[in-house]
């Protein structure tokens, strides 16, 4: 499962951002494309475990669930699904130019107001 280490590496990134700030990490949230090849529901199985015993332990991953936007060659159409497998919704053709769908981002980040709520003096 390459979800355990996408999470690493998303962890690894916030974390980064969270030190930098000298702030703890609340929350982030990820946009995720069906087309990136990450299973939103394994990346959510495998943060807890990643987070755990670091800075980041009780940070809550939030996932956003992206779009394919795929414009038909055949009708000009442009088709919004959230599946990887998609045709033309006007005519069916299967001849479309991917516009977006492999997202896999890091979209924010919520960290806590002050040092203090982080646990630092």
């Amino acid at each position: 499962m390459h979800e355990f280490s996408i999470a690493s590496s998303i962890a690894h990134q916030l974390a980064e951002l969270a030190q930098q700030h000298h702030r703890k990490l609340l929350s982030a949230t990820v946009a995720i494309g069906p087309l990136s090849t990450v299973v939103p529901e394994l990346l959510s199985e495998a943060w807890p475990h990643v987070i755990k015993g670091t800075d980041l332990e009780g940070a809550t991953l939030h996932i956003k669930q992206m779009p394919v936007h795929a414009r038909c060659n055949e009708c000009s159409t442009v088709t919004e699904e959230y599946q990887p497998f998609v045709k033309c919704c006007k005519c069916g053709s299967l001849d479309l130019s991917i516009e977006s769908g492999f997202e896999l981002q890091i979209l924010s980040a919520e960290l806590a107001d002050s040092a203090e709520e982080a646990g630092n003096s």
